[in-house]
């Protein structure tokens, strides 16, 4: 009976995971869909979720084409956005040090304060229209002080470079709450 009750819960959990799955990529696909002109490599699109903890995976990584996610990984939000496990605001503006939603196209990478890093332009006039004169890119966390980024899209050190170099040079990235 053990045995039986111990497979059920594995195979529960299987089943809601991999409806979790389903809906990421749906939400992926619906986001290429609509966005997909902006973007040189329209197979791969990353999702950012910020109604989850900041303490989980809440950055995904799809293969539209393929129907997948290739990485999940923990993403901060800005200080400016609030120091809780959410973000409480989003803005635009410079200097605020929040973080923003909307759709963003991947740009170069380059080596700066954060080391291997990506810039990100946003395309969204209402949303995050200024994320190239507010340097808002991808990098990793390593040297932060705390767990809040002053905007950016920052991710555990090990999940940096893997992720950078899937969605560097045109892909989409999508932060929503």
């Amino acid at each position: 009976m053990k045995k039986m009750l111990t497979l059920s819960l594995t195979f529960a959990f299987h089943f809601l995971a991999a409806q979790g799955t389903d809906d990421i990529v749906k939400k992926a696909s619906e986001i290429g869909t609509k966005w997909g002109d902006k973007a040189k490599n329209r197979d791969i699109i990353t999702l950012i979720d910020f109604s989850k903890s900041i303490d989980e995976a809440r950055l995904y990584v799809v293969d539209v084409k393929n129907n997948k996610i290739l990485l999940s990984s923990n993403v901060d939000h800005g200080l400016g956005s609030g120091t809780g496990e959410r973000p409480q605001s989003f803005s635009n503006i410079v200097g605020s040090n929040a973080s923003s939603l909307g759709c963003y196209v991947t740009m170069q990478t380059y080596n700066g304060t954060w080391g291997y890093s990506l810039r990100l332009n946003g395309l969204e006039d209402d949303k995050n229209s200024n994320a190239l004169k507010r340097n808002i890119v991808v990098h990793s966390s390593r040297k932060m002080f705390s767990k809040f980024s002053l905007g950016c899209f920052s991710v555990p050190d090990k999940n940096a470079t893997l992720l950078i170099d899937l969605i560097k040079n045109g892909s989409l990235i999508y932060a929503y709450q």
